[in-house]
């Protein structure tokens, strides 16, 4: 029987072991120890290995991860900032739309405010009082109406019609918006009326000397009247 064979067996029968421990020599019994002692360092060796391992893997897991902590920080404040300076545009660009339409609202309003001063000669004397600046919601209404003028003038002109209209484009825009279109189209349709009657005025008397071909008479010729013709006389 081999050595080994018979050291295994000792060991894992241990009546046998004892049975026979006086049959063992002490070569053999140092041959048994290497070999526990081998097999321990073997286990022990494969123990701190795989020990080694998993302090290995938990590092690298620590590493991915603080990797990862240092890395989110970055891509938020990133995003943060691409934010910041996307919102940054928005508001400047959206500034700068509100700026140009009050400028181009500012310009019709002058502009339209000019021709009054062609259509009434005491119109800078009526609207001297009326200050834009203090009916920023009625004027920013009233410059997008095509007679602005008229209405301007029939306004300062009414201070208390202006008050109401005033107080409405605080309140409500749209319904102050209706109001100054019924006035725009008041005013236009009282003027064409006025210039019709006007044309009228002036076209009677012409009609009325047509008619009237000879004066102190009813309109027929008398014998003096033929007898006094150049083509009658000789």
């Amino acid at each position: 029987m081999d050595e080994n064979q018979v050291t295994d067996s000792a060991l894992d029968n241990p009546v046998m072991e004892t049975e026979k421990e006086k049959m063992l020599s002490q070569s053999q019994v140092d041959k048994i120890i290497k070999h526990k002692t081998y097999q321990a360092a073997q286990v022990q060796r494969e123990l701190e290995e795989r020990h080694q391992r998993e302090l290995e893997a938990i590092k690298a897991q620590q590493q991915q991860q603080t990797q990862r902590n240092e890395n989110v920080p970055r891509d938020v404040d990133a995003n943060a900032i691409y934010q910041q300076v996307q919102e940054r545009f928005n508001e400047e660009m959206e500034q700068r739309r509100i700026k140009d339409h009050i400028a181009s609202v500012s310009d019709s309003y002058l502009s339209k405010m000019a021709q009054g001063k062609t259509a009434y000669d005491d119109f800078d004397e009526v609207t001297k009082d009326f200050d834009a600046a203090a009916f920023p919601q009625l004027t920013y209404l009233v410059a997008g109406i095509d007679n602005a003028a008229d209405v301007i003038y029939d306004l300062s002109r009414n201070p208390l019609k202006l008050a109401g209209l005033d107080r409405l484009a605080e309140k409500n825009p749209r319904q102050a918006q209706a109001e100054l279109l019924k006035l725009s189209r008041s005013i236009a349709e009282n003027r064409q009326a006025q210039s019709d009657e006007n044309s009228s005025q002036v076209a009677a008397p012409l009609d009325r000397l047509q008619s009237s071909r000879v004066s102190g008479s009813n309109g027929k010729a008398s014998i003096r009247d033929l007898r006094n013709q150049p083509w009658l006389k000789g």
